[in-house]
């Protein structure tokens, strides 16, 4: 006998096609809860110790629970925002003020090297560059010079003039030493008068009078001095080196015996300091039938008199 199949169970086919529903999570225990919050302490202290190392970006995690923990993060963060933006304009003035320092410290040291009217070396940076180029003498296949400048009467012109009209004209004296130098050379103001210039490469005589002849020229050309047109003339004294000479102090002081040999024996000579301190040349400017000066020995052999 057979028996007829009835429909299909629409109900049963639909509960089994269904997900089985998810059990919910379990409520977290008071020591879960107790163990998040002191996780959630420990994160705000770890921020906070960033802070003391200067680390003002970092930030505590703020959860969605809104709870007295939540409001100390919060805080905590608003603090690094604040701490940022403070360091960051203190070391906008740090460095603001660094610079500033650093402008003082390169003036104070120009001031400290440098006369402070002409702005020429002063006489320790001078020593300082001589001193070098003493150093050097053995392996420099050529010497140097030093020639040593004194202006003829400036007194007069302080005395009758005025002190104020004597500092400009030592201004211009030095801008015109400046003109005259290559590159190598340098020059200084030794003090009232009295300037000093360094000829780096100076193998022969005739290559140091060259240098001084020029000085020579260009300081030779009239000054205007308020409402008065005036010609200098400057005693000079050339030492050779290295010629023996062991310390700038020796080369300077031979240039100096030789410049007052200079002005000793009329203005606007040039003495070259001999290699014995005996043999002692003296030369003045002489102009050629063309017009064009150039430095000449005087009679006698080139030897001055007897002082």
């Amino acid at each position: 006998m057979t028996t007829a199949s009835g429909p299909p169970d629409v109900a049963s086919s639909r509960i089994a096609d269904e997900p089985s529903p998810v059990a919910p999570e379990p409520a977290p225990t008071q020591d879960d809860i107790q163990i998040h919050d002191a996780e959630r302490l420990e994160d705000i202290t770890s921020t906070i110790q960033e802070f003391s190392s200067l680390r003002f970006d970092a930030r505590a995690h703020v959860s969605s629970r809104g709870d007295i923990i939540d409001a100390v993060a919060a805080g905590v963060n608003f603090l690094g925002e604040e701490l940022q933006a403070s360091y960051s304009e203190i070391e906008r003035k740090v460095a603001d003020r660094t610079a500033e320092l650093g402008i003082i410290a390169e003036q104070l040291a120009l001031r400290v090297l440098h006369d402070e009217l002409t702005g020429l070396p002063n006489r320790t940076l001078f020593w300082d560059r001589l001193s070098h180029r003493i150093s050097l003498a053995d392996r420099h296949r050529t010497g140097f010079a030093v020639i040593l400048v004194d202006l003829d009467k400036f007194k007069e012109i302080n005395d009758t003039l005025g002190h104020a009209v004597g500092d400009r004209l030592l201004v211009d004296v030095a801008s015109r030493i400046r003109g005259v130098l290559r590159a190598g050379d340098s020059a200084a103001r030794m003090g009232g008068d009295e300037f000093l210039v360094l000829i780096d490469d100076a193998p022969t005589k005739d290559a140091a009078l060259t240098v001084a002849n020029r000085l020579s020229e260009a300081l030779a050309a009239p000054y205007q001095l308020e409402t008065v047109r005036r010609i200098v003339t400057a005693s000079i004294g050339v030492a050779m080196g290295p010629e023996g000479f062991e310390s700038a102090d020796q080369v300077v002081a031979a240039a100096d015996t030789a410049m007052y040999d200079a002005k000793q024996h009329g203005r606007g000579l040039c003495v070259i300091y001999g290699e014995n301190g005996r043999d002692r040349e003296a030369v003045l400017q002489v102009e050629n039938d063309d017009g064009a000066s150039h430095w000449e020995a005087i009679r006698g052999g080139g030897k001055l008199p007897p002082l």
